[in-house]
């Protein structure tokens, strides 16, 4: 793998009429960097080599030789968004059979939405406007194989994303070089989330003292266990919290199963407004997020209706 891929920083919607940025959708899959030459390498954000997972993809590469992608592996839902979901039905796939099975019931599609290299020649240094433009003189939409779409008008595109209730944009400042492995602020992430106020009923210690917060909502007489929040809160909240936790031995939880093993159970006490982008089908968070402590918030009020 020649190049780690340009990572984001958070923004906000104070951007979307900003006309120093590009803004493109922020795709729900698998970020990869593809490098085509003799064969065609499908690297995902760890450096492994995915190639083998998506055929299709790769076969329609194979004509762009000499050039070093960066993009998005999705999979299409039958209304045309992409759909995580069916993407992790061909994650983690390493028989061959399987492979060949699924890439037919579950296509993917490699979305581009940068180039880092031509024939050798680094376009790293290169503002944005230029790799774009080398993008779409040089890509054509394909079945498996398409260049992204991205405008100047952040607002009607957000309109669109919310409207299909997809995961965000990305805003690009105009004229950003390529910076590869690094978190950029020239590159700012929008997300299209939802909020609730949830109750903590537990905690994890895998890296610090709060690695993430077990939290869950009130189904009639029950507490349903609803995911883990690790991202949102500093050493402030996290001391806290620590001091105020009444540690149970037994899960507060009607579920405890969908818990990691190694959750501190507690009493639920402490009420927080938690940031996700969607309810999985099993009734959990994806990409939960924490904003505050709720101390205003009655715990009776943190229903599972919420997620209606």
């Amino acid at each position: 793998m020649k190049y780690l891929p340009m990572l984001c920083k958070k923004g906000d919607l104070s951007l979307l009429n900003d006309r120093g940025y590009i803004f493109e959708p922020k795709l729900d899959g698998t970020r990869c960097i593809a490098e085509v030459d003799n064969d065609v390498n499908l690297f995902n954000r760890r450096g492994r080599n995915i190639r083998r997972r998506y055929p299709e993809i790769c076969e329609e590469l194979k004509k762009y030789k000499g050039f070093i992608f960066d993009g998005e592996i999705i999979c299409y839902n039958r209304r045309g968004v992409p759909d995580f979901y069916l993407l992790q039905k061909r994650e983690h796939v390493d028989s061959d059979f399987l492979i060949k099975l699924r890439t037919k019931m579950f296509p993917a599609t490699y979305v581009i939405f940068d180039v880092l290299e031509v024939k050798g020649k680094s376009l790293l240094d290169a503002p944005l406007e230029e790799r774009k433009d080398v993008l779409m003189k040089n890509i054509q939409r394909t079945k498996h194989v398409e260049p992204i779409f991205f405008t100047g008008n952040g607002s009607k595109l957000w309109e669109e994303i919310t409207r299909r209730n997809m995961e965000g944009i990305i805003a690009k400042r105009r004229g950003s070089k390529y910076y590869p492995g690094e978190r950029r602020e020239e590159w700012l992430k929008i997300k299209n989330l939802k909020n609730l106020d949830a109750i903590v009923v537990g905690y994890t210690q895998e890296k610090r003292e709060i690695s993430s917060l077990g939290v869950a909502l009130i189904d009639g007489s029950s507490l349903v266990y609803i995911g883990k929040v690790g991202t949102g809160f500093d050493r402030e909240v996290m001391e806290k919290l620590l001091k105020t936790f009444k540690v149970v031995e037994k899960a507060p939880v009607c579920n405890p199963e969908k818990a990691p093993d190694n959750m501190i159970w507690v009493k639920p006490e402490i009420v927080v407004e938690i940031e996700y982008m969607e309810v999985t089908k099993d009734r959990e968070l994806r990409a939960p997020s924490f904003r505050r402590i709720r101390t205003d918030k009655p715990l009776k009020e943190c229903t599972l209706d919420q997620f209606a």
